[in-house]
């Protein structure tokens, strides 16, 4: 499975706003990241890649 960029790069601007905004350290930080790896390669990435999909399926289809 290919992750698009953008995704990737609205996931590094959102780590950068948890560690300005509420002092996540970097330790924390490098917890999430793991969790996110270990997530990835559990029996459970497919639910939340099915979780993911409908939630930017809901975005993509709003008109401004």
């Amino acid at each position: 499975m290919i992750v698009p960029i953008s995704i990737l790069l609205l996931l590094l601007v959102a780590v950068i706003v948890l560690i300005r905004a509420f002092d996540l350290n970097a330790g924390h930080a490098f917890v999430c990241v793991a969790l996110g790896f270990y997530v990835g390669k559990s029996g459970f990435a497919p639910t939340f890649q099915n979780i993911l999909n409908q939630i930017f399926g809901i975005f993509s289809s709003v008109h401004l």
